[in-house]
């Protein structure tokens, strides 16, 4: 997971589409409309250009195993870091994901969706597999380790939904755990991951809000 806006900013994300949509509450087939958010090729060029300190990061994801498990949905994700800044980007780093992970998808009561995050045993097995038409096809979830953190999504009106993460294990740079807060909406999501130590000092993590992904285009691809 990567990043995302700063809570003022989700919060007027959040009001706007309230109203917009009417806070659209009948549709029976939110997950669904989770998922067609979620999918696809995503890339933080236009907010490092925008904001300085940030980096370009790229991150594709794919539905899994549709048909195999037909009460839960099933996602391949991996994000790479291709530049520290938006003036010099190297393609090749696609192929270095700092992030390669499966998540599993449940809707638990209409409109509240938990994930859970699991690693590959062997994580070459799956490295550039969003590139296929039929995406780990060969593996099943015997293949995953248990879940390392799990993640609650919530609808906040059509077409935006607003997530949080439990304490999450994590040492890097000294921290006891990490949290996740994001946001997911018509062709943009965004994540802030920061780690804390036991006693809740921040250890690692952007202070001003976390990365905004823009679903890229033809021409980007």
């Amino acid at each position: 997971m990567c990043l995302f806006l700063g809570l003022s900013t989700a919060a007027t994300i959040a009001a706007w589409s309230v109203a917009a949509h009417g806070g659209d509450v009948d549709s029976a087939r939110f997950h669904d409309e989770l998922t067609r958010l979620s999918v696809g090729s995503f890339s933080t060029l236009q907010h490092a250009r925008e904001n300085d300190g940030y980096g370009v990061a790229e991150a594709e994801i794919v539905e899994i195993w549709q048909d195999r498990y037909p009460a839960e949905t099933w996602f391949y994700q991996e994000q790479a870091l291709l530049g520290e800044t938006a003036d010099y980007i190297e393609p090749s780093q696609k192929d270095r994901p700092y992030f390669a992970r499966v998540i599993q998808s449940v809707e638990t009561e209409p409109g509240v969706v938990r994930r859970s995050v699991h690693r590959l045993k062997d994580a070459r097995e799956a490295l550039g597999a969003w590139r296929g038409d039929n995406p780990l096809s060969d593996l099943s979830r015997d293949d995953l380790l248990p879940s390392e953190c799990a993640v609650t999504v919530m609808r906040v009106a059509k077409n935006f939904w607003q997530s949080t993460s439990e304490k999450c294990a994590n040492a890097y740079k000294g921290a006891e755990y990490a949290i996740s807060l994001g946001v997911v909406t018509e062709g943009v999501y965004a994540n802030w991951d920061r780690g804390f130590t036991a006693d809740g000092a921040v250890v690692w993590g952007p202070s001003d809000g976390g990365y905004v992904f823009r679903r890229k285009t033809d021409r980007e691809e």
